[in-house]
């Protein structure tokens, strides 16, 4: 299935989403914060962002903006506590508490949709 890079501070839910999804048949790498994130995206390709909202302030809303603008896909999970000043909510939004169906109905969601996405790209040939 997808690669999940998955980022959440507190170990002990980190551990339990990353045994949930690996249940699922995704391959896991799992992060504490954002400077470990950008390490495994800097040397790392991944499928799939899964990240807590608040990693120290904004930085989960920034490494979300940052993911997306590289074509990644992201899940964004929420205790429902958005941050002063944001003027919206991100996008594939799961407010916990959660069901572990809803995280994987979302990412299968994303899978349709790179699936589809690949069909329709145009085939470059080499010259």
């Amino acid at each position: 299935m997808a690669r999940i890079l998955l980022t959440q501070p507190d170990g002990a839910i980190r551990e339990f989403i990353a045994g949930i999804l690996t249940e699922f048949g995704h391959d896991v790498v799992a992060c504490e914060n954002i400077v470990e994130a950008e390490v495994w995206l800097a040397t790392s390709p991944i499928d799939v962002l899964v990240t807590d909202l608040v990693l120290r302030g904004e930085q989960g809303v920034i490494l979300s903006r940052s993911c997306s603008a590289l074509g990644i896909p992201t899940v964004t999970l929420s205790g429902g506590d958005f941050l002063p000043g944001q003027v919206s909510r991100p996008p594939s939004l799961l407010e916990k508490p959660f069901r572990f169906s809803d995280l994987q109905r979302v990412l299968n969601a994303i899978d349709t949709a790179h699936s589809a996405a690949a069909v329709h790209r145009p085939r470059i040939s080499a010259a």
